[in-house]
């Protein structure tokens, strides 16, 4: 073959360069449309029978203004305008594009655009949330007790006595990668049985979702994995559905967008749950953002909540950093966020976010063991995230889903709640405990068990004891072998109801009464107490003497 002569090799660079110069002269924007048409819209034809069964079992409409598709002449107007689109998305009504800031001059004026925005496209490093595994090879038997942990703290023997492990439930998956599901034995069951519906790549298009990571698989195996013949997960009989929304090797606003747009392929695909181990926090916000209605996608998970669907998300890993609260979506009012704790111990792990949100609402709303046993690309390890506690809560969710299936995604959401470990107490490590299944069959079951009492003497209201009493009192071998027995709570809250402080003791001595100074806070109105099962609400207010 001939070599190119030089002028051709120069002329080549500089039409490589040019092209070069003209990408980087294009920026991203949103572009929101004025209207949609509903004319030729059969939602019946549209969504998956499930998405229908979802919405009617619900009372929702079986369709609105959100999901009508985007105008598809509106899009093919503004490509010829030289822009290209990335993602459309009828929820917002919008399509994100790139293009020349000339090119935008012009799509502004077009009689069927309603604004536009330049839109975030920064790069920062990977997620916190894409937690590293801790240990490889043969589960030792400290591993195996973790793996059954995991499962049995949220009464999996009450659920399998009921038959209940998440059928018909579909769950949507929003991840990096789950590389290694088609082919891992934790996932035989899920393949034999034809339960993943179906996949996307909403990162590098197509539907091969079997890369990128390790993440998206881990997150699966504790949903729904089944490993050396124990459950992993809750809901080993669910639906799948996998979205790779994740670039995973660096962080980009981009994400938001794919997984909004995962969400809404989620949504007409019949997902009723959506688990979200993910997060968005300093690489793109302030904490002030933090108040369930600033980032995109936790303006896109609202809008799930209200199609019907259980946002569940992971609160984040930055406890023991500076940012320490939850990141974005789990500030959202309407997605259930999930902190983490250690397993055998209800204590908060200490790499789990904090809450409240910036507003002062309560985050997490519950919390799961955050060490888990899950499958990964070719092994199975022990791994540390809230990544891992949140696809806990997803499985009991559908568990509790299929056992009532005429509750709505927000009565669910409740229940799961207040079948909290701690419930009705919380605070912003914990949130109101880790779901226990029992707690739904027999909601009262601690009502008759006193096990403490707070004492006050009038002459001095300031000064609070609470004292365990002795017809409960637990034996010393037993205190010292269970320590969940020993772990009394407590808060101080203000007059809204927001915690000025939150207290978990490690009961040695079960004779000592606590006492309690509430002069020693800023604002306090009410104290309560958690102990064995108990709760006691006591008002309070600081003595000015």
């Amino acid at each position: 073959m001939k070599k190119p002569t030089f002028n051709l090799v120069l002329l080549t660079f500089l039409l490589a360069t040019i092209c070069l110069s003209a990408q980087t002269n294009q920026k991203k924007y949103w572009i929101f449309f004025k209207d949609k048409s509903a004319e030729n819209f059969d939602p019946l034809e549209y969504f998956d029978k499930t998405a229908i069964e979802r919405r009617l079992s619900q009372h929702l409409p079986l369709y609105d203004f959100y999901d009508l598709p985007v105008n598809n002449d509106y899009v093919k107007d503004v490509e010829a305008l030289g822009c290209s689109t990335k993602v459309i998305s009828r929820w917002f009504n919008a399509a994100v594009v790139l293009a020349e800031e000339s090119t935008i001059e012009k799509v502004a004026k077009l009689r069927f655009v309603e604004s536009v925005e330049q839109a975030l496209d920064n790069t920062k490093n990977i997620s916190s949330l894409e937690d590293e595994p801790t240990k490889a090879g043969k589960l030792t038997m400290s591993d195996l007790k973790v793996l059954k942990n995991q499962a049995s703290r949220m009464d999996a023997h009450l659920f399998d006595s009921l038959g209940l492990k998440g059928k018909g439930i579909r769950i949507c998956i929003n991840d990096v990668g789950f590389s290694g599901v088609d082919k891992h034995q934790a996932f035989e069951h899920l393949r034999k049985n034809g339960k993943i519906i179906a996949t996307k790549d909403f990162v590098g298009g197509g539907d091969n979702v079997y890369r990128g990571g390790w993440h998206g698989t881990a997150v699966l195996s504790c949903i729904a994995g089944i490993i050396e013949g124990m459950p992993s997960g809750l809901a080993t009989e669910a639906e799948f559905l996998l979205a790779r929304t994740e670039w995973g090797a660096k962080e980009v606003f981009a994400e938001e967008e794919f997984w909004v747009a995962a969400a809404e392929w989620a949504d007409k695909n019949g997902a009723r749950i959506i688990n979200s181990s993910l997060g968005y926090t300093s690489d793109r916000y302030f904490q002030s953002d933090m108040n369930g209605k600033n980032s995109f996608i936790t303006r896109g998970a609202n809008i799930a909540a209200r199609k019907g669907i259980l946002v569940v998300n992971a609160a984040g890993n930055e406890g023991s950093g500076k940012w320490r609260i939850m990141g974005a979506p789990a500030d959202a009012d309407s997605v259930l966020s999930v902190g983490g704790v250690t397993p055998f111990v209800n204590k908060h792990t200490s790499f789990a976010s904090f809450g409240p949100t910036w507003d002062l609402r309560l985050k997490p709303n519950v919390s799961a063991q955050a060490t888990t046993i899950a499958a990964l690309t070719n092994n199975v390890k022990s791994v540390d995230g809230t990544s891992f506690a949140s696809p806990l809560v997803a499985g009991y969710a559908a568990c509790l889903w299929q056992k009532f299936p005429e509750k709505s995604n927000m009565e669910i959401f409740k229940m799961i709640e207040e079948s909290g470990h701690l419930y009705p107490y919380f605070d912003y490590a914990h949130g109101y405990g880790i779901p226990m299944f029992s707690k739904v069959l027999s909601p009262n079951q601690n009502e008759s068990k006193p096990t403490f009492r707070i004492n006050y003497d009038e002459n001095t209201p300031e000064i609070i004891k609470i004292e365990l009493l002795d017809q409960v009192e637990i034996e010393k071998e037993a205190l010292e072998n269970d320590i969940n027995s020993r772990l009394l709570y407590y808060h101080i809250a203000d007059h809204r109801n927001v915690l000025e402080s939150y207290f978990l003791i490690d009961v040695q001595d079960s004779k000592t009464p606590l006492v309690i100074d509430v002069n020693d806070f800023n604002n306090p109105r009410m104290l309560r107490v958690f102990y064995q099962g108990q709760m006691l609400e006591h008002p309070v207010n600081k003595i000015n003497r």
